[in-house]
């Protein structure tokens, strides 16, 4: 059988247990040489120039769009929006979405175990809008039952943002589920699947998400 750590060269000659990939993910040769590939033949400003160099930049750019839909099923390149990471990303919809469309008395519903990237966002939101927030706590099994979730969604809430897998306790949501029950409430719900990516075939369009959000691994 073959040593998966011989596909990481930081791990090479290590005698370690690399377990830090929730915060820093080690990347194979696979992602070393194909980031030197684009820097070594295609390295130039996308969408900004019309010399030979910019469009084939261009092309690979658009290329990875292509791929991100394959991955996770999307049904439209269009769908798929790059930024520096998925800090950034929940950011963005927060700032931009959640300003535009909350309003006081509106609810915002999180989970306990939100990464603080998926977190302090919304507290800034609700601060600004004068909206409630409301959290979902976790049974003794830390798992969010179905008496908690059915409990927090109300029909004043206007955005559900949930992780799919805690980065600290390794618990996996039912987000279709939460997803299905907040869309009956009319609300938007924002996946934070950072963790869940690498490990679970995600289909958008199975999971019907508004919003869903992960970083490069």
């Amino acid at each position: 059988m073959k040593d998966i750590k011989n596909d990481f060269p930081v791990l090479i000659n290590r005698n370690i247990a690399y377990l830090d990939s929730g915060a820093t993910s080690q990347k194979p040769y696979s992602v070393i040489n194909a980031v030197k590939e684009y820097y070594e033949r295609y390295n130039a400003n996308p969408h900004r120039g019309a010399y030979s160099l910019s469009i084939e930049a261009t092309e690979k750019y658009e290329e990875v769009r292509d791929k991100i839909a394959k991955f996770i099923n999307a049904k439209h390149r269009e769908e798929i929006i790059f930024s520096k990471n998925a800090t950034e990303s929940l950011n963005l919809i927060a700032y931009s979405y959640g300003l535009e469309n909350l309003k006081q008395d509106d609810e915002i519903v999180l989970s306990i175990m939100e990464h603080h990237s998926n977190l302090v966002p919304w507290q800034k939101v609700s601060k600004i809008t004068r909206c409630k927030l409301n959290y979902m706590y976790i049974n003794e099994n830390f798992e969010l039952s179905d008496e908690e979730i059915e409990k927090k969604i109300t029909d004043k809430t206007k955005i559900v943002a949930i992780t799919h897998v805690s980065n600290v306790l390794g618990t996996v949501n039912d987000v279709k589920k939460i997803i299905k029950l907040a869309h009956k409430k009319g609300a938007v719900v924002v996946v934070d699947a950072s963790q869940s990516i690498p490990h679970i075939k995600i289909d958008v369009q199975d999971l019907d998400a508004d919003f869903l959000v992960f970083s490069r691994t």
